[in-house]
């Protein structure tokens, strides 16, 4: 324990002596360069400064008066040049010569070297120029004047030189006296910052070590009491081990292997809780009692959970067989948890979410209100729900009929909390129930047909007997055989009236005795256009116009003779009937009855604007058999006796909206 706490604390030591020394070092070199730097700017760099400017003014003064020394000589000024050439610019140059040895800056000197070697040149051609005209007589020779001007020129032409030189190197200095400047004053910020940091560390790490002691063995200790009083009062809670090789380590991994050791016990109790009878499991040892206990507690729980699965599966057999589900329903939540068997029979799986809103959603929308009010009503008056309805299933939308009941339970203030109940599918004894009905009502309207149908037979064969009966008295009274050729040939047309009627009769029965008919997909289109190439000739003839505005998108679920039958006698009978005084035609349309509301019927309308039909006159026998109402020759009475008879028995209706001298609108409704 007190290699470990001990080294840690050594370290914590040394962290501080090695960041006060290194802090102090570092401020003893700051303080240095502070004093060389402010040192060499002081009596190295200001000065050079100084000389270089006083030496950049005496080339304009030495400039000005060589210029009056060859133009307009003057004994000042060339005592003034004198003065200046001998005496003040040597002093400034010695100086500047002395600092110059000084400086460390490479470029600084090498512009000293040009501007010294410039100076020199000035000097030179002034001297030179003093030399020629060193006397009064020597301005009378005109060739020692102008080789004095000459050399002035050029000396101008030098000092503009040297004039940027001592610009540039004045600038030159300058700014690196300001990086200089600026270089030392971040230093003295580094300095600043440095000590900063090193009192933040300093404190820093001797409050680390103040808590180190604290954190490190007293607040560990502590911990593994607390857990140890928790492991007594029934709390485990996980505990990792740790790489500490000090005893407090050692004593928090024994603690860690029995929590561990526990905390596996635990999972595996709450596995058994679950069901989970395969578990592993590994004892610590041969002495852990309570593991196997454990052990025992499991065999025994899976040999009981064997039989309980047995009676389970048996129980859910049954269900299957008998095609019964069951559901709990919260209704504070209303989320409902079923069985397998009912969610077999409602087609969902685990794409479908378990709520009362999407239960509802799969019950026919016929029915679907009437549903939920019966469900409310049943929570209201605390009876029992039993409703039988038709729902789509939710994977296949197949049509199944179910039959659910329902008890709700409730809690201490009456309200409902849940209810539970059963869903059978009883779509094969609906169907059936469903088919007998169909069966009794077909043959309900057989009867009446029939019924009606003998009384048209009765009455149509008793015209022609009595016809051919009063012919035959009439042929045995005749008493010249013109007479008798003349009854012969009524005979005849009498027996082709009768047989004519025997046909119609015969094409009626056998209609009539279809009680189911063959449906599929039809393109509803497709039959118009039949329809329209069939009447082409009688279309050309009468100049009709048809407007067909079916499109070839429209399917109905139809029988293909039925449909063909029905599209060409409209069309047929509004060219038939058309108007004498006017071009016919003839719109045809098709509609949704609701076009809001889900699997609405489609309405196909065939307009036309014909001679239109006194429906308050004869609106009521329209559809009757042999029923004619405008006069015409070869109109014989079936046609739309026959077309509502195939409407009607593809589950739709036929009406009519007419106008006498208007035209006639036939509305067809396809289920």
């Amino acid at each position: 324990m007190k290699a470990g706490i001990a080294t840690k604390l050594l370290r914590t030591y040394l962290i501080i002596i090695v960041v006060t020394i290194v802090s102090g070092l570092f401020c003893l070199y700051v303080l240095n360069l502070n004093q060389r730097t402010n040192s060499e700017m002081r009596y190295v760099t200001l000065p050079s400064i100084e000389n270089l400017k006083e030496l950049k003014q005496l080339m304009p003064e030495i400039k000005k008066l060589s210029n009056s020394w060859v133009f307009i000589p003057n004994n000042k000024d060339q005592e003034r040049l004198h003065e200046i050439l001998s005496t003040d610019y040597p002093i400034l140059s010695k100086a500047l010569d002395a600092n110059t040895k000084k400086w460390v800056i490479q470029s600084e000197c090498d512009l000293y070297q040009k501007l010294a070697i410039n100076n020199q040149k000035i000097i030179d051609t002034v001297t030179k120029i003093t030399n020629l005209l060193s006397s009064n007589e020597s301005y009378t020779n005109d060739q020692l004047v102008d080789i004095a001007a000459e050399l002035y020129t050029k000396n101008i032409r030098i000092i503009a030189a040297n004039n940027k030189l001592y610009e540039q190197l004045i600038e030159t200095i300058e700014k690196n006296l300001e990086k200089q400047q600026n270089d030392m004053g971040s230093m003295l910020n580094a300095l600043y910052i440095t000590l900063l940091f090193t009192i933040i560390i300093v404190i820093g790490v001797s409050l680390g070590s103040m808590s180190f002691a604290k954190k490190r063995i007293t607040t560990p200790i502590l911990k593994l009491k607390k857990i140890i009083s928790d492991i007594a009062i029934g709390e485990v809670v996980e505990v990792k081990e740790t790489n500490r090789i000090d005893e407090i380590g050692q004593m928090h991994n024994a603690i860690s292997k029995m929590i561990n050791g526990i905390m596996q016990k635990i999972q595996f109790s709450e596995q058994i809780g679950k069901g989970d009878y395969d578990t592993n499991f590994v004892l610590q040892s041969n002495q852990d009692k309570l593991g196997i206990a454990l052990l025992a507690m499991r065999n025994n729980l899976k040999k009981s959970n064997e039989i309980l699965v047995e009676q389970d599966k048996r129980l859910i057999d049954a269900q299957k067989l008998a095609k019964v589900g069951n559901y709990l329903l919260d209704t504070k939540t209303w989320i409902f948890q079923s069985s397998a068997t009912f969610d077999e029979i409602m087609g969902i799986d685990e794409t479908f979410v378990k709520t009362i809103h999407n239960w509802v959603s799969l019950i026919s929308p016929d029915v679907r209100e009437y549903m939920l009010a019966k469900g409310i009503e049943s929570q209201k008056e605390r009876t029992k729900f039993s409703e039988t309805y038709l729902i789509n299933k939710y994977n296949t939308g197949q049509e199944v009929w179910v039959s659910v009941i329902g008890e709700n339970s409730y809690d201490e203030y009456g309200n409902t909390i849940s209810m539970f109940g059963t869903m059978q599918d009883i779509t094969e004894s609906k169907t059936l129930e469903l088919e007998l009905n169909n069966s009794y009502k077909i043959a309900t309207e057989q009867n009446r047909r029939l019924l009606n149908f003998s009384y048209i037979v009765s009455h149509n064969l008793r015209m022609h007997a009595v016809n051919i009966n009063g012919l035959i008295k009439w042929y045995q009274e005749c008493e010249s055989d013109a007479e008798r050729k003349e009854t012969i040939t009524m005979m005849e047309k009498a027996s082709n009236l009768l047989d004519e009627t025997l046909h119609h009769l015969t094409d009626v029965v056998a209609m009539q005795n279809a009680l189911s008919v063959d449906v599929s997909p039809q393109v509803l289109n497709k039959y118009i256009k039949h329809a329209i190439d069939l009447l082409q000739s009688q279309i050309s003839a009468k100049n009709a116009t048809i407007n067909n505005n079916v499109t070839d998108d429209i399917i109905v679920n139809y029988n293909a003779a039925y449909l063909d039958s029905i599209v060409l006698n409209f069309i047929s009978n509004a060219l038939k009937y058309s108007h004498p005084q006017r071009t016919p035609i003839i719109n045809i349309d098709i509609n949704l009855e609701y076009p809001d509301k889900p699997n609405s019927r489609l309405i196909l309308s065939i307009a036309d604007n014909g001679i239109g039909i006194d429906l308050k006159k004869h609106g009521h026998k329209l559809f009757g058999m042999y029923k004619t109402f405008h006069g015409n020759k070869d109109a014989k009475g079936l046609g739309l006796f026959m077309t509502k008879y195939q409407i009607e028995a593809m589950g739709g209706q036929v009406e009519v909206e007419s106008e006498l001298n208007k035209g006639t609108t036939f509305k067809i409704y396809i289920k």
